[in-house]
């Protein structure tokens, strides 16, 4: 054999440095914001996102007809069956009249023909696997290392029901929301943003068909992320504020439609006012926003100019959206705004602070050692799972489909679905829904029957409608000596309302007829 000729190993040995070479610089360039590059092993990629859905359900919960779904779930309903809610539909498809999500799901029912609970828990778990999917793409542009890819999706994944602070709207529910379902889309516009690609306008479209208010926020978070890194921070803000600003021109004359019952609604609700949030709600404020300023400043130490940018200007469109949302709920003239809660912009901050951090967390701690994986990840899961177990003792950690959920004010409310004409009204407390046992599920989204207006879900949309809101207050001042009322009370409330039906706690009230009760609960017919 001739001594030029080379054995496989020598060869080997010969490439190995210039490989090490090549993989470093592709990892560099990548660093420093370059597109990330397909990577291979996308089907175990897919395969690890359902896993992580799939786990959600057990580790966060799942509710029906529960919270916000009190407006939802009867909107799906009455698209199903439009001889439902005849005397108060006005109160929920006010609010679902600016979204198509009702018709969204409404339509995936017909075509299917699957049960509505079914379907609902089918289209609330394709929402987390998109929220996920999105957040590693999103991880994808901002890091190169699988550790710190994975770092931030899980560290969503883990904490998506911690709450951006006084907003009271978490990264993501434990029960379907449209809200969701926009966040999926305004992360995939997130991406396009960053990959110069003009889908990023689908997407938000997409996102304001679904929740056109996370679509506006959405896109004043967007608008800062678009301009490239090359334009200066200051010259970004500025363009961008020049972009929104002329949007709330148009609201000085909105706000002389509001009355004087839709101001006493919304002064009711001081969380509307950040201005009055204590002193830990701005504590959440401001860290998350220094966080990001934190992030920012080490990816630049580090030549990572996409995370640099990434953070950088998430920073800086949360920070001059809170400044926003004060002038909004301290200038009169945008009174009409506050209801759309300005200081949701911090939604976005919160996924940033938490899909940044734990990317950065990932690649600088958990790297490739399971036993640090297990450190970070079973803690919190363990503070959102108790946390969420301790919220509702009254109900099963899962309400799976398929089934009533085992809560004494559920099986009154599906009695009276099942026993009651569709033009029966009813009248319950109008606190029901915090109620001891209840746990915020919703008369409507059970029963399927029309009822008076409560003083907690149907005050957040006569918040944003003025026009609903002399009946809403007509109505909860009816009902505001619940607690004392006789037979002769609820009389009173048949012949100004046509109340024909209550739900009462017992031992309820004399003089009632009542087919119904169980532990806790009373249906009682008014004769």
């Amino acid at each position: 054999m001739s001594q030029d000729s080379l054995t496989a190993a020598e060869a080997r040995d010969r490439v190995a440095p210039h490989m090490s070479s090549l993989r470093a610089s592709a990892v560099a360039a990548t660093e420093a914001g370059s597109p990330p590059q397909p990577a291979r092993g996308r089907r175990s990629d897919w395969l690890l996102l359902l896993l992580l859905t799939a786990t959600s359900i057990p580790l966060h919960g799942y509710h029906l007809g529960h919270e916000d779904q009190t407006v939802w779930l009867p909107s799906i309903k009455i698209q199903l069956d439009p001889s439902l809610y005849p005397f108060d539909a006005t109160f929920f498809l006010v609010q679902t009249q600016l979204s198509l999500f009702d018709e969204l799901v409404a339509f995936s029912i017909h075509v299917t023909h699957l049960p509505l609970d079914w379907a609902v828990f089918l289209w609330h778990l394709l929402t987390i696997f998109l929220v996920l999917a999105a957040c590693l793409l999103l991880a994808r542009w901002c890091f190169a290392r699988p550790a710190a890819q994975w770092g931030a999706v899980t560290a969503v994944w883990a904490a998506r029901l911690m709450i951006a602070s006084g907003s009271q709207i978490s990264l993501m529910d434990r029960y379907l929301h449209p809200r969701d379902l926009a966040t999926a889309a305004i992360l995939l516009a997130f991406v396009a943003v960053l990959d110069r690609k003009p889908r990023a306008l689908a997407w938000l479209a997409f996102a304001a068909a679904i929740h056109p208010t996370m679509a506006i926020i959405g896109a004043a978070h967007l608008a800062f992320q678009a301009w490239p890194p090359r334009v200066g921070v200051s010259r970004a803000a500025m363009a961008s504020a020049m972009l929104f600003a002329p949007l709330l021109l148009p609201l000085a004359a909105i706000g002389s439609q509001t009355n004087s019952a839709w101001r006493e609604v919304l002064r009711s609700r001081m969380f509307l006012f950040p201005l009055h949030w204590p002193w830990y709600e701005w504590l959440g404020v401001v860290v998350p926003l220094g966080m990001l300023v934190w992030y920012s400043r080490v990816a630049r130490r580090t030549g990572r100019t996409m995370l640099a940018h990434v953070s950088e200007r998430g920073a800086l469109a949360g920070g001059l959206g809170v400044l926003g949302a004060l002038l909004i709920t301290m200038v009169p003239a945008f009174e009409r705004l506050v209801p759309t809660e300005p200081m949701r912009v911090l939604h976005m901050v919160y996924l940033l602070w938490i899909l940044l951090g734990g990317g950065l967390l990932g690649e600088y701690v958990l790297r490739d050692r399971p036993i640090r994986w297990l450190l970070f990840l079973v803690p919190l899961c363990l503070v959102f799972f108790l946390v969420n177990v301790w919220a509702y003792p009254s109900s099963p950690h899962v309400e799976w489909p398929g089934r009533l959920p085992n809560n004494a004010w559920v099986d009154a409310f599906d009695w009276a679905r099942r026993n009651t004409p569709h033009n029966a009204l009813f009248a319950l407390a109008p606190d029901y829904l915090r109620r001891s046992g209840n746990d915020l599920h919703g008369f409507r989204a059970f029963a399927e029957r029309s009822a008076l207006a409560d003083s907690v879900k149907d005050w957040a949309v006569a918040a944003n409608f003025p026009e609903i809101s002399f009946a809403w207050r007509q109505q909860t001042a009816a009902l505001s000596d619940w607690y004392d009322f006789k037979r002769a009370n609820f009389l009173a409330l048949k012949r100004q309302f046509g109340v024909t039906w209550l739900v009462l706690e017992r031992p309820g009230v004399s003089g009632l007829v009542c087919p119904y009760s169980n532990s806790k609960l009373m249906v009682c017919r008014l004769d």
